[in-house]
């Protein structure tokens, strides 16, 4: 396992987002763009309207299990509303030309394509076994997908045609801004690349175009055709190795690309499932937003009362949280740098540029660091009286990493070889004790409740961690001294005290790599620190919010019966421009 600095890569794939919360349109960002919804899930296939006004898309939300048909104004002024609320796949919506009615496809008895009233209200079934309606932008034709073939007809009903009849594979149709021309993907045997022909279904030859070939080309493993611009630029998700964004394209009359593709959106990955209407390209952008949340406990430690609370809900990248009753002070990037802020009562101020930093557990002051963490120099400021002065601690002298009980003094971690330590610091006389010393990499340093303690990670060997704790005494440093608390394990955990001397929390993935999911609670003997008999289940993260896992950014803190803790959750939202 590699440890960095940064949280967005130290987390692995996620689900949806678990947290509902109303859509609020954000200012636009340069470029143009501005979010529309914000945590309805995992949103996908949005469409606009003719005019532009409105927005319907098919997302996962809170307390459903399968997609729903959801309309947002474009213009994000109110909340999404759901048009469907039932146990069927609900998906690839498409407004009626007047705006008043939606198409979906929809697993439901009998599958097919269904109408709903825009405004909501009884769901009809308008094409059976079809799938994916698009209808032209004059709203006179409508394709739909039926047995693994793009067919048409019009959009009144009658007959109905297949648009390549010659190949055998077609889907994801996209019309040209005038309705003359399809582009339309393709499937043939045996090689089963995808290739992208021109459709024109008032009738004519079909087109082969060079998009699939010319793309290959230029690095992209994965293409999807989303929508079709004026002067026949065509917008497409790309892939280029691991990476995925929104791309766009110019066709020639013939077929032919011109030029090499660019980027048709502002990030440089996350963005996909563009569509294109009134001079506006709506998409889906997945964004992995970091925050502090509450895990409330009951009062024996061991059982969880609710679900994770959120403490911040914001995009930008965060860490080093510690606690004191309401007040939460951590790092949070602002532009190109890291500032300190402090979140008290709902509001937030900022307090100075900086990264380490650590609250007192009466809240009156905290520690901030000014350097590197290799030469790191420590000062200490209120947050009362004389708050615009600072007092120097100490230089070159460690990470802070947590206070004693009573804020006489404080843990320091140094991570930097030759030799790892954790001192303990008095902040009256400022004399510094060393407390654990390792030749080895040491993470994730927590003093207990009672502050006679420290618990610790020890990288023993190659790819091997071992949880270890040892008195705050002063005399043994060394592994002499430490009592193990865990078995060696060839995956990274973190290992951090409860509010009660004969109970400690592990998180751990539970041997199955990847995220930190699960967290157990070990009894201790509260004397000796020795574990006893076997971890036993506290709470367990699903994919959609999980906890951070990199030991500097992301430490685990405990405010009386609440765990305090990064997760990351994936927003997957609409977008527009």
């Amino acid at each position: 396992m590699t440890l960095t600095p940064s949280p967005a890569q130290c987390l692995c794939a996620f689900g949806a987002a678990a947290l509902l919360m109303a859509a609020c349109s954000t200012p636009a960002e340069p470029g143009g763009e501005r979010r529309v919804t914000a945590g309805i899930g995992a949103a996908q296939s949005p469409v606009l309207s003719r005019d532009g006004a409105s927005i319907a898309f098919a997302a996962v939300a809170t307390g459903y299990t399968n997609p729903q048909i959801w309309t947002v104004r474009a213009d994000g002024a109110a909340p999404p509303r759901p048009l469907t609320s039932d146990a069927s796949q609900n998906y690839d919506p498409e407004f009626s030309p007047d705006g008043r009615d939606l198409f979906f496809t929809s697993s439901r008895a009998p599958q097919g394509i269904y109408r709903v009233p825009a405004t909501g209200g009884v769901q009809e079934l308008a094409i059976a076994n079809g799938y994916s309606a698009k209808i032209s932008p004059d709203g006179r034709t409508l394709l739909y997908g039926s047995g693994g073939k793009v067919v048409q007809r019009t959009l009144a009903g009658g007959a109905v045609s297949v648009l390549l009849p010659a190949i055998e594979n077609s889907f994801a149709p996209i019309w040209s801004p005038d309705s003359t021309r399809v582009l339309v993907t393709t499937t043939t045997p045996p090689s089963r690349e995808q290739d992208w022909w021109i459709a024109r279904p008032a009738g004519g030859e079909p087109l082969k175009t060079s998009l699939g070939a010319d793309l290959r080309s230029q690095g992209f493993n994965s293409v999807r055709a989303d929508a079709w611009l004026a002067d026949d630029w065509i917008v497409f998700d790309g892939r280029q190795g691991e990476t995925q964004t929104l791309w766009k394209v110019r066709l020639a009359p013939d077929g032919r690309t011109l030029d090499k593709a660019v980027r048709a959106s502002g990030d440089a990955e996350g963005d996909s499932a563009a569509s294109f209407a009134a001079g506006k390209l709506v998409f889906v952008r997945t964004r992995v937003d970091m925050n502090f949340w509450a895990l409330p406990l009951d009062s024996s430690g061991e059982h969880v009362t609710a679900s994770p609370e959120p403490l911040t809900v914001s995009p930008g990248r965060k860490g080093q949280q510690s606690v004191a009753g309401s007040k939460l002070l951590y790092s949070g990037e602002e532009g190109n740098r890291f500032s300190l802020f402090l979140k008290e009562g709902g509001k937030q101020k900022k307090l100075r540029d900086g990264f380490y930093s650590l609250i007192e557990p009466d809240g009156s002051r905290y520690v901030y660091g000014d350097g590197t963490k290799e030469r790191l120099n420590l000062f200490v400021r209120s947050l009362s009286w004389w708050s615009f002065r600072s007092s120097a601690l100490c230089e070159s002298c460690g990470m802070p990493r947590a206070f004693s009980p009573d804020g006489s003094k404080l843990l320091l971690w140094s991570d930097s070889p030759p030799s790892r330590h954790l001192d303990l610091l008095d902040l009256s006389t400022r004399k510094i004790d060393a407390i654990v010393a390792s030749t080895n990499e040491l993470y994730a340093p927590r003093l207990s409740r009672d502050g006679r303690w420290v618990t610790f990670i020890v990288q023993t060997g190659d790819q091997q961690w071992r949880g270890f704790a040892a008195p705050v005494n002063g005399r043994t440093t060394g592994p002499a001294g430490w009592i193990p608390l865990t078995a060696p394990s060839n995956q990274f955990f973190y290992l951090f005290p409860s509010s009660r001397e004969d109970l400690i929390y592990l998180l751990s993935s539970h041997g199955e790599g990847g995220n930190l999911r699960y967290l157990d609670v070990q009894r201790l003997d509260a004397a000796s620190k020795r574990p006893s008999g076997a971890a036993t289940p506290v709470y367990q993260f699903d994919e959609s919010l999980v906890p951070g896992m990199d030991p500097i950014w992301n430490p685990i803190t405990l405010d009386g019966n609440r765990i305090i803790l990064e997760l990351g959750g994936v927003g997957t939202n609409i977008w527009i421009r």
